[in-house]
């Protein structure tokens, strides 16, 4: 008996114990001092574990700011771009990217075999930092095989890891910054290829998900300048077939039964060559179109016609724009109506191509500045900037998304680049992979918070 009575004392006792450990070290952490922090052994995980639908609504909620129009029969919900997490609705649909909101639906219903988004930034999204796990987490939900387009030759190559990418050197890669661009026929990732005599390049699938294996492998190529030969022989893994270069843009289609590798040549020196794209026959599919140094602008270059030869060829239900950095050249600069005056009409021009195709404006993330010699901070230029990128958006009833505010809003780069994980890189500038994967978590749960309120009642 008093052995129960002095077991039962000795866990009342301990009890005690742990609750008064628990009041002085989770919630009275300075009576061990200043430097004393709380470590919690899940906290990078539940940082970067995807959200629920559940937790998506507690996060992307409403602000005071908010304001409701009638459009219609319809309520339209007009959210503050300053102060919302979520995707800012500016193309007056009842939706954010509405039709493209449609698309999904039909996709998870069976209804549509593929959807597929073309995203273009500059060096912040380069070895498909952010769109690999957009990619994957869009693949997990509603599916698809394939890490979609690849150029001919890329600069970072060896550091991209949703695909292995090898070619020969004697590719002549016309681009945007080329002095003799103008009769090169470039594609839209601002790159033409052309081959010499022994030109090759070699696409190898990595063993990830949804990467592990090829089916379908679009070529894509251009047309020639006048007087040139648009004929030419494909050769795929030593398989040999007649193209022919006639349209502005064209593409040919290789199945394949689950391979692994796929090495392509092309006995043409005239034919612009764009790259090729990794597909199945359904899913969502994303293609990367990172140029290091852009600001957009460049995108003048393309007539169109050209434009409108691509949708019909190689079609895209959702086209993103992110740019912001290059523009950030300046630490002082605020005053950016130069740069609104030359992108909103080309904006517009995307728009009028792509009648049928969403379109989301993403805003400029964070960027820094050492100011004062030795502390960091939020360029004086950044807000203006997102306030500028945002106007533009409404002025071509683009729809929108506030990166800036979604990381944080000012001195959040300064977080990533000191905190205790590191999210950015110490030029202050760009994102390492695992901030690559928290914007695509955020774009990821803008997307599909709205997508869940769509499906409650889809057009």
């Amino acid at each position: 008996m008093n052995q129960k009575k002095n077991v039962l004392l000795f866990n009342i006792l301990f009890l005690v114990l742990l609750l008064t450990a628990t009041f002085l070290f989770e919630w009275k952490p300075d009576l061990l001092g200043a430097n004393f922090r709380i470590i919690d052994i899940l906290g990078d995980i539940k940082k970067d574990t995807l959200q629920t639908k559940d937790s998506l609504a507690a996060k992307i909620t409403k602000s005071k700011h908010d304001s409701i129009v009638v459009v219609g029969n319809k309520k339209i919900v007009i959210r503050d771009y300053n102060s919302y997490a979520g995707l800012i609705n500016s193309s007056g649909q009842e939706f954010p990217l509405d039709s493209f909101l449609q698309k999904l639906h039909e996709l998870k219903n069976h209804t549509r075999k593929k959807i597929r988004i073309a995203y273009f930034g500059d060096s912040f999204i380069e070895g498909d930092l952010i769109t690999q796990d957009l990619r994957k987490q869009l693949q997990d939900y509603f599916g698809g095989e394939g890490v979609g387009f690849v150029p001919i030759t890329s600069i970072v190559a060896g550091f991209r890891q949703t695909v292995t990418h090898e070619f020969s050197d004697d590719w002549n890669d016309v681009s945007f910054k080329s002095d003799d661009k103008a009769d090169a026929n470039l594609f839209i990732s601002g790159h033409s290829f052309f081959s010499d005599a022994n030109s090759w390049v070699n696409y190898h699938t990595v063993e990830r998900p949804h990467l592990n294996f090829f089916n379908n492998v679009s070529v894509l190529y251009g047309m020639p300048t006048e007087d040139k030969s648009s004929n030419a022989v494909l050769t795929a893994n030593g398989q040999k077939q007649i193209i022919t270069a006639t349209q502005q843009f064209n593409e040919t289609n290789l199945v394949f039964d689950s391979i692994k590798n796929v090495r392509i040549s092309i006995s043409s020196k005239d034919i612009p060559m764009y790259g090729a794209a990794f597909e199945s026959n359904d899913g969502i599919y994303i293609d990367n179109f990172s140029f290091r140094g852009i600001t957009g602008v460049e995108f003048n270059y393309f007539t169109p016609e050209f434009l409108e030869q691509i949708q019909k060829t190689r079609p895209y239900d959702l086209l993103i724009f992110q740019y912001g950095p290059n523009l950030l050249f300046r630490p002082n600069l605020t005053d950016f109506s130069w740069y609104c005056k030359k992108m909103q009409p080309i904006l517009k021009k995307i728009k009028d191509a792509f009648p049928q195709t969403s379109i989301l404006l993403v805003s400029t993330a964070d960027k820094d500045f050492d100011y004062d010699g030795g502390t960091w901070r939020t360029e004086d230029g950044v807000e203006p900037l997102v306030d500028g990128q945002y106007d533009m958006a409404r002025a071509t009833n683009i729809d929108f998304f506030n990166l800036y505010h979604a990381m944080g809003g000012e001195n959040s780069l300064v977080n990533w680049v000191e905190g205790d994980t590191t999210y950015a890189n110490k030029d202050y500038t760009h994102v390492n992979s695992r901030g690559g994967k928290r914007i695509a978590n955020y774009l990821y749960s803008a997307i599909m918070n709205d997508y869940n309120d769509f499906e409650k009642h889809p057009n």
